[in-house]
């Protein structure tokens, strides 16, 4: 039977069209794809898709950007973005970005860190990372809730919000959110430790001249005495950099950025943040399980909620600059304890000096050998 000329036309059309299909099966997988929906938010559809994602966010906003304009003096569309970014944070959201800083303009190459816009975000928590001048970040990214990823040609710029045609596209896709938050975490690895603008270790700036520490931590074997005779000197470093932020902010919940809290305990500027992070993870977890001296949740991986427990009874003054330090090796977590106790015994009316080893020693449940080597790590200090 002869097929109509018309119907074998048809059939020669289709061979270029399922060639590409086939091509397209090959070079494209379809396991390299991620399932999502997508959505054109092009030109001034961005601006209210973008407020409404951000006004609605619940664990985590994460901003990675070209250009963003600092010059935000006057009501402009720039700065209402910055102030959901602000509100985010008062509810809670972590906000993390990623900020290029090389230009063709120097002007805007110095404008990120000297913007009073950026340090307000910073006051409140954001982590920003300021990309190395030596490579230009041209990501127009943000990731939201780890689930909602908005990619495109748009700044955040009164000219890319307002005037420009941008193309923007809104795609809901956990997977796909997924291998933008990894990328992220990963831009940075190459990159010269002198270069990393974001790494500044906040938690040990602004301390308060005096810590208050409940004397309980000191006395009571379960907590700072445990930490000093299993050498968990990370665990006590930490608890105290979060002891000393709760009585400088008055609060006793709050959120933690992992990164900025592990540069500010000393570790390795060198490290990836997924690296850092994960240390401060694990002693976080310490401190909740093992010593029952905090409350932690950990939703998104770059802040932690952390409530500290309430610990009854009278608490003493230890000087702030005796017992937290993360860049003198000679402050070790044995002298630390001593200086402690020391301001515990002075607010009781004693001298540590009119006290045996043994006596010090049964009074911290800490080995005699450990009031010892406290001693012996004094007369080092002090040389």
């Amino acid at each position: 039977m002869k097929l109509p000329l018309k119907r074998i036309k048809s059939f020669l059309f289709l061979i270029p069209i399922l060639a590409i299909l086939l091509t397209a099966a090959t070079l494209y997988p379809a396991g390299d794809f991620a399932p999502s929906r997508v959505k054109d938010i092009s030109d001034r559809d961005y601006e209210a898709a973008v407020i409404q994602l951000l006004d609605n966010a619940k664990d985590s906003i994460v901003v990675s950007m070209y250009i963003i304009s600092a010059d935000i003096k006057h009501k402009n569309p720039v700065k209402l973005l910055l102030g959901d970014l602000l509100e985010a944070r008062a509810r809670g959201v972590s906000v993390t970005m990623y900020l290029n800083t090389s230009f063709y303009d120097e002007a805007k190459e110095k404008a990120y860190p000297e913007s009073p816009a950026f340090k307000e975000l910073e006051d409140v928590g954001c982590v920003i990372y300021y990309m190395p001048s030596h490579r230009t970040h041209h990501d127009k990214l943000i990731v939201v809730d780890e689930r909602y990823v908005v990619e495109g040609s748009a700044n955040w710029s009164i000219a890319a919000l307002r005037r420009n045609t941008e193309s923007s596209t809104l795609i809901d896709s956990r997977e796909l959110a997924r291998v933008k938050l990894s990328r992220l975490d990963n831009v940075l690895i190459d990159t010269k430790p002198q270069d990393k603008g974001p790494y500044e270790p906040t938690y040990i700036e602004n301390l308060p001249e005096n810590l208050a520490i409940p004397k309980d931590l000191v006395l009571n074997k379960i907590y700072f005495p445990k930490m000093v005779s299993s050498s968990d000197s990370r665990a006590l470093d930490l608890y105290l950099l979060l002891l000393a932020h709760s009585q400088t902010t008055g609060k006793q919940e709050f959120l933690v950025g992992l990164t900025a809290m592990g540069l500010s305990l000393g570790l390795p500027e060198t490290w990836t943040n997924t690296a850092i992070r994960r240390q401060i993870i694990k002693s976080l977890k310490k401190l909740q399980t093992r010593y029952h001296l905090i409350d932690v949740k950990l939703s998104h991986g770059r802040d932690a909620e952390v409530t500290l427990t309430l610990i009854p009874g009278e608490a003493f003054l230890v000087a702030s600059d005796s017992i937290i330090s993360t860049q003198s090796p000679q402050l070790t977590t044995r002298l630390k304890f001593l200086f402690m106790i020391k301001a515990l015994l002075k607010d009781e009316g004693e001298d540590i000096d009119s006290l045996s080893y043994r006596a010090l020693s049964s009074r911290f449940n800490v080995s005699e050998d450990t009031i010892k080597t406290a001693f012996r790590d004094f007369k080092e200090y002090s040389k």
